[in-house]
């Protein structure tokens, strides 16, 4: 897997958190290559504009409680302020006032206090993220020069920025190309071609190194083709400039690992959680006798199952009172957007698959497909396991964390009710270190790879002899498969068998 390609799945992330169009980022970062090739610059300076611009937002989601609190859900404020000046009080003053008392009355007065109150911890909030995106940045391998780089996400040519107030060629110049780069996406997200040059023109000065905007405006007809690529995605991975660098398996693992401190800090309720729910979900593969192959698989996909929770307002995952339908529609299409984000990448496609089934459930109430225990497979009942215990364990704004032995008990019940898989759930309890229940089935792993394919066989009604036709092997030895599934799994006849094999996700039919 290329650098790229995870960097890129970042990106697509950080563009949810901050309430940009998807790509936003990927479509800049192709700009930022292009303008530094205009410049003259080299190889090391057009790649570290080509990363910088990928991840100048990837500590957004730090300090979310924060700004929601501000901005009064940070998500919509980014829509609104779109053609806003960030860096100009006089821009974003009166639409941080007019959003706290709208619709209030003269209750909104206090709500006024509450926002002054809060607009005193917003330079906070910019030293957070970008110390924030450092920290992530540095698990990707990157060196001093460009984490440097880094914590200026938010400085400003004429020095009013954040965090040092550094001014003019005091910011480093890869990160003076992405800022020209990702304003002039914006602006052509708002009117075209002109609205990019007219943003490019506004900021100059500003926000931007003048020099680069006048060469941006020189070239602006250049960089519109850039702006109507068929897809941004493939885009930035051609625009990368070489040589690749390209992700041994440990480091796909940090990598994930970083996505996940992402996600989670989107909430104070969730610091943790998405490792937690990894672990989990490796040791009960474990326990099942899935294989290395799935216990890889279940790992990386525990890691980012929550990387669309970024896209959903933290005054939505910080709410103590009872969420409204409309909460829940944004709190089921967060499973939506992570399936997506992660998608893009072809290495990332099988995580991405069982990513999204996480709040799937048996019963079909789950989300954000609605399957039912046909369309669940048992990679994705362990990890919808694992992600209900790991969530009970951890206190949430309407209530305090369960014990242990709490948590066991209501994830017991969630399988007796046919919510959640009962092999699954004893397979977490195992991992998490309760003893497993004495009625609890015997585990259907204990079936051969072989008998596995029996099974799947005998599930569509093929017969011994069909069976034995498929797998190149006799009808007495396919027999004999079948006998022994029969035992294994507790059963004599061959629907009982296939039922036993639906419910403990061990077939995939169509």
């Amino acid at each position: 897997m290329r650098l790229a390609e995870l960097v890129g799945t970042f990106s697509l992330a950080t563009d949810a958190g901050t309430g940009v169009p998807e790509e936003h980022g990927l479509c800049a970062a192709a700009v930022a290559v292009e303008l530094a090739k205009l410049a003259g610059k080299d190889a090391k300076t057009q790649r570290d504009a080509f990363y910088l611009t990928l991840l100048r937002y990837s500590g957004c989601s730090a300090g979310a409680h924060t700004a929601a609190t501000v901005l009064s859900d940070e998500l919509e404020f980014a829509h609104e302020a779109k053609s806003v000046d960030y860096g100009r009080l006089s821009e974003m003053l009166p639409l941080i006032l007019a959003r706290a008392v709208r619709g209030q009355g003269l209750a909104g007065l206090s709500s006024l206090a509450s926002v002054f109150g809060a607009l005193a911890k917003m330079p906070e909030v910019g030293r957070e993220h970008c110390e924030t995106a450092v920290v992530l940045a540095r698990r990707l391998g990157f060196d001093e020069p460009f984490f440097a780089a880094l914590h200026q996400g938010f400085e400003r040519w004429d020095g009013s920025g954040q965090p040092t107030r550094a001014r003019g060629e005091a910011i480093a110049l890869p990160m003076r190309l992405a800022a020209v780069a990702l304003d002039a996406h914006r602006g052509y997200l708002l009117d075209g071609a002109s609205g990019a040059a007219a943003f490019v023109r506004k900021h100059s000065g500003r926000e931007l190194d003048p020099t680069l905007a006048a060469l941006w405006l020189e070239h602006a007809e250049r960089f519109d083709a850039l702006f109507t690529a068929p897809s941004s995605w493939q885009q930035a991975l051609d625009a990368e400039p070489a040589p690749f660098t390209v992700l041994d398996e440990a480091e796909i693992d940090t990598a994930l690992s970083a996505l996940a401190d992402f996600s989670d800090l989107k909430s104070r309720y969730t610091r943790g959680h998405s490792r937690g729910v990894a672990e989990l979900a490796r040791r009960a593969a474990q326990v099942l006798g899935l294989g290395a192959g799935l216990e890889k698989l279940l790992y990386r996909a525990g890691l980012v199952h929550d990387i669309g929770r970024v896209g959903v307002s933290s005054l939505v995952w910080d709410k103590a009172e009872p969420l409204s339908e409309g909460d829940w529609e944004r709190v089921r299409f967060h499973s939506y957007v992570g399936e997506r984000i992660l998608s893009r990448a072809e290495a990332m496609r099988g995580v991405a698959e069982l990513a999204g089934l996480t709040h799937e459930r048996l019963d079909g109430h789950g989300y954000h497909r609605r399957l039912t225990q046909v369309g669940c497979t048992q990679a994705a009942r362990v990890l919808a396991a694992a992600d209900t215990y790991q969530a009970l364990i951890e206190a949430r704004p309407h209530r305090p964390a369960r014990s242990p032995s709490e948590a066991a008990a209501e994830l017991r019940n969630e399988a007796a009710a046919g919510k959640l898989a009962t092999e699954a759930v004893e397979a977490v309890l195992a991992a998490a270190g309760h003893r497993s229940k004495s009625a609890a089935p015997a585990p259907a792993t204990t079936l051969t790879p072989r008998e596995l394919e029996v099974l799947a066989l005998v599930a569509r009604g093929a017969t011994n002899k069909e069976v034995a036709s498929e797998l190149g092997i006799s009808a007495k030895t396919a027999g004999r498969h079948l006998e022994h599934i029969y035992e294994k799994l507790g059963v004599t006849t061959r629907a009982g068998a296939t039922m036993l094999a639906l419910e403990r996700g061990l077939l995939d039919l169509p």
